[in-house]
């Protein structure tokens, strides 16, 4: 048997002064899908992590858990003279 991968889901956070911090969880079936969960516009919804749920060669049930840090990153720009 292959390894095979049943579904995902992505973590997502959000801070608020009014209700603090949450959670909210996004299921996933595909890479497009999660490639387009990912690139949401909503900046006040920042990935925490993904947990992918399948199957190893032995037929027991696995999940992979990819967590992130999330940190703003302005556009640098160098000029040489």
């Amino acid at each position: 048997m292959s390894p095979k991968v049943q579904n995902g889901t992505v973590i997502f956070r959000r801070w608020s002064k009014r209700t603090g911090l949450d959670e909210t969880a996004v299921s996933f079936l595909s890479l497009d899908d999660l490639f387009s969960l990912c690139l949401q516009g909503d900046d006040a919804l920042l990935v925490d992590r993904v947990l992918i749920e399948g199957h190893d060669t032995s037929g027991t049930r696995r999940t992979v858990t990819l967590t992130f840090q999330s940190v703003t990153v302005g556009e640098r720009t160098t000029h040489e003279e």
